[in-house]
């Protein structure tokens, strides 16, 4: 297991199906606060689905690159080994530990994030 801690976005749906997958592969799950400078986040995972990014996420990622961390975007309606490889790729490159997962909360519909999420070893 290359992934350590996941923090995640307080008070979203997105958040906790991502708590309960993280949690099902041991790893620890913390809140994140964007505000609070005090996160170790080494990376910025955004799910989106058709490439839509919310306001909010294209602004942290914004963010996060300006201060070179480590980002990676994730289509789940694109092909699924894709997304594998390529976040696998990315967390070995990078050797991020501690992730910010972030995504709409439209997303826990979609039957692509769990077959997503069942397919990745973080």
């Amino acid at each position: 297991m290359r992934v350590e801690t996941i923090y995640i976005k307080p008070d979203s749906a997105f958040s906790a199906q991502i708590s309960e997958w993280a949690n099902s592969l041991g790893i620890q799950v913390e809140e994140y606060d964007v505000k609070m400078e005090e996160h170790s986040a080494e990376g910025l995972l955004l799910i989106n689905e058709n490439q839509d990014i919310e306001k909010e996420m294209f602004d942290l990622h914004t963010l996060f690159d300006k201060k070179h961390i480590p980002t990676q975007k994730i289509d789940v309606n694109g092909t699924l080994q894709v997304a594998v490889s390529n976040f696998e790729m990315w967390l070995r490159n990078f050797k991020c530990k501690n992730i910010l997962i972030m995504g709409s909360d439209k997303l826990v519909k979609n039957d692509n994030l769990d077959r997503f999420l069942n397919r990745v070893s973080a």
